[in-house]
């Protein structure tokens, strides 16, 4: 019956463990549930959310069914189909693309229409504002992004800043071994900075023999690992056999650092990082740019592990004076032209703060509890209040 629709509210993208958008889609779903004033109705087949952690169980089975029935309802396919419900679609790079090239087409326009943005290209142009005017409100995922589009003349513009899951990333007694373990995560292309990572840890390790890179940089997007060597600091790319799979190791050996002192994790579920944080002494995110504000840092904090972040775009939402080690120096990357206000992060800061950690451990672990008790206000149940207060005004 039509009346069940009166408190729909539908997600306009896929539902999933692996992705970020993926992992926000399913705690926003459950926190609306929770909520009471909508139903989560997700637009998109959802993928692998049988993986999921208990708490998500009940609200995969609902999700499921409405899926269905959803799809009867959105029958026809075309997108230019109207659902009798609100709609928050999610965007990035292509708000600024003429017509919105989303890579897929939305399933539907909603009877009200909402967006949520995290964008790393720095372009807004006429086709942002003509695309941003199909909103009645659109969110900026980081104060960042929010300002953009603001300086660019936005008025129906807001921010909404993530969560993390604060039952399943906190602080667990470390299993600290002989090492000093260096953790590095995000998928592995230039935007995340991995370049700069391996060539401070190339020198790092020269007098601390003791460390290891431990990484997470698994990447399905080949074309997008292509562009590693566009910061100058290494010569070559990553071999990608038949399979799709990354030889890390193979890469960062090439790049000067002793097999010894690298291990690669491959490709980790959500679930699993926590065992991931417990064995880092410390993380570093030299990110010349984030559109939102970082999922792994912030599982990271979460976890009390200290956190080595650049001091740029989305990263400052993260950064406060003791809750982690800003990388300061952050020279513009004018070779670029979408790139205005990304950080090109200082290898030699990153090699310094490094030391610093290693040398003092006790003011590592406090940085690494204020990261975690400043995370605890970015529950997924606070930041989605928020944004379905500002749905239902």
């Amino acid at each position: 019956s039509n009346s069940n629709l009166n408190n729909w509210l539908g997600l306009n993208w896929q539902l999933s463990l692996s992705s970020g958008w993926g992992i926000a889609g399913l705690n926003v779903s459950r926190e609306i549930e929770m909520d009471g004033r909508y139903r989560a109705v997700p637009l998109y087949p959802s993928a692998q959310l049988d993986h999921a952690s208990e708490k998500f169980t009940s609200l995969v089975d609902k999700l499921k069914r409405r899926e269905e029935e959803v799809a009867k309802v959105v029958g026809s396919g075309e997108g230019g189909l109207v659902c009798g419900f609100p709609v928050i679609h999610s965007l990035g790079n292509w708000l600024h693309d003429e017509e919105m090239h989303n890579p897929v087409k939305p399933l539907c326009r909603g009877s009200r229409e909402f967006g949520i943005v995290f964008f790393e290209n720095n372009t807004p142009n006429d086709f942002t504002t003509q695309n941003a005017k199909q909103f009645e409100i659109l969110f900026g995922g980081s104060t960042w992004n929010t300002r953009v589009l603001r300086e660019h003349g936005l008025t129906n513009v807001d921010k909404f800043i993530q969560g993390v899951d604060l039952n399943l990333f906190r602080p667990i007694p470390r299993g600290r071994g002989e090492r000093f373990i260096v953790y590095s995560g995000g998928k592995l292309e230039h935007r995340k900075g991995q370049d700069i990572t391996v060539t401070a840890f190339r020198e790092f390790v020269k007098t601390h023999p003791d460390a290891v890179l431990a990484t997470t940089w698994h990447n399905p997007w080949q074309e997008s690992i292509m562009g590693i060597t566009l910061g100058g600091h290494v010569a070559n790319v990553p071999r990608i056999d038949d399979a799709g799979n990354c030889d890390i190791m193979r890469w960062i050996a090439e790049n000067g650092v002793p097999e010894k002192n690298i291990h690669d994790y491959g490709m980790v579920s959500n679930h699993l990082m926590p065992e991931v944080f417990a064995q880092a002494d410390v993380a570093v995110f030299p990110n010349r740019c984030e559109g939102g504000t970082n999922l792994v840092a912030m599982e990271a904090m979460a976890s009390g592990v200290p956190c080595i972040l650049s001091a740029n775009t989305g990263h400052l939402d993260l950064i406060e004076d003791d809750n982690c080690y800003p990388i300061t120096n952050q020279a513009e990357i004018s070779s670029l032209p979408y790139a205005k206000d990304w950080g090109e992060s200082s290898v030699d800061e990153i090699v310094e703060l490094l030391c610093r950690v290693y040398a003092n451990k006790h003011e590592a672990r406090l940085r690494g509890e204020q990261g975690t008790k400043f995370m605890q206000d970015w529950s997924w149940e606070k930041r989605t209040k928020y944004l379905i207060d500002r749905i239902s005004e």
